[in-house]
């Protein structure tokens, strides 16, 4: 694998190669870092999913995505159990409401979903927030939330 630098990354990522990886560092939440690796395939597909719904079970493409979410009504944002939808663990969704209608993030049964103060819910309209996947069924939620 070649030596890429960031610098050398169009916007466009069009010298970015699928099996590139990337070593980032992200906070432990305790004060230190853990490594993590992305690949140049999740970089050159971050993608918009633009839903209109009120209710919207996440599938698989949303891997590593962004999903804008925009309605006047209140919207549900599911994530499945892995025995329904096997996302693999390091998984990131990010997720923007771009409504009115406040977007609560639902686990299925046998979910769980960790957050800052047990916060479910984007703050407003134009909020970001961020899961990640970091156990078979469990997920950190986090970005602009509230409860």
């Amino acid at each position: 694998m070649a030596e890429i630098r960031i610098s050398q990354i169009t916007a466009k990522s069009s010298n970015l190669a699928s099996t590139d990886e990337f070593a980032i560092a992200e906070s432990d939440g305790a004060g230190g870092f853990a490594s993590k690796k992305i690949s140049g395939a999740q970089l050159k597909d971050s993608t918009l999913n633009e839903q209109t719904v009120t209710t919207y079970n996440l599938v698989l493409t949303d891997a590593h995505k962004t999903v804008i979410v925009t309605n006047g009504s209140a919207i549900d944002l599911k994530i499945p159990t892995n025995s329904g939808i096997a996302f693999p663990i390091g998984t990131r969704i990010e997720i923007i409401q771009g409504g009115a209608g406040q977007i609560t993030i639902v686990p299925s049964g046998g979910v769980t979903v960790n957050s800052s103060g047990g916060k479910t819910k984007l703050a407003a309209q134009y909020a970001v927030a961020t899961i990640l996947k970091v156990a078979t069924d469990t997920w950190y939620l986090f970005g602009d939330i509230t409860t």
